[in-house]
């Protein structure tokens, strides 16, 4: 079994979701690394990305709970479009931050880890 597989069987699925406005667009670069994911190498390291079949979602590493999801739209070129971030409303899980800009801040620093650089969050 590889890295991933052996993530994938420790990884849950959301059971509660806030939906959060956004309007952030990924490259086709952007896509391709997102599709790899970003796997941890021990349980110490905070999240798991990965997008699959049009679905990109972030886990804890160390608990495995599934903190956003979001479904991508790609265009023609390969870019990639999402609307609608849902965010884990499970408070025992997570607590969500008071305003939905700040849940896009969030987002987006969790996926600077994998994407290499912050970007600008649209609501």
């Amino acid at each position: 079994m590889d890295e991933r597989d052996e993530w994938l069987t420790r990884l849950r699925r959301m059971r509660l979701a806030w939906p959060v406005r956004c309007a952030r667009t990924f490259t086709p670069d952007e896509m391709a690394k997102l599709a790899e994911g970003l796997w941890p190498t021990s349980l110490e390291d905070r999240w798991v990305v990965w997008l699959n079949q049009g679905q990109l979602r972030a886990w804890r590493g160390a608990t495995g709970e599934c903190i956003y999801e979001a479904e991508l739209s790609v265009d023609i070129e390969g870019a990639g479009h999402c609307r609608i971030l849902r965010v884990c409303d499970d408070p025992e899980m997570y607590t969500r931050s008071p305003a939905d800009a700040g849940e896009l801040d969030r987002f987006d620093g969790v996926l600077a880890q994998l994407l290499g650089r912050r970007r600008e969050a649209a609501a």
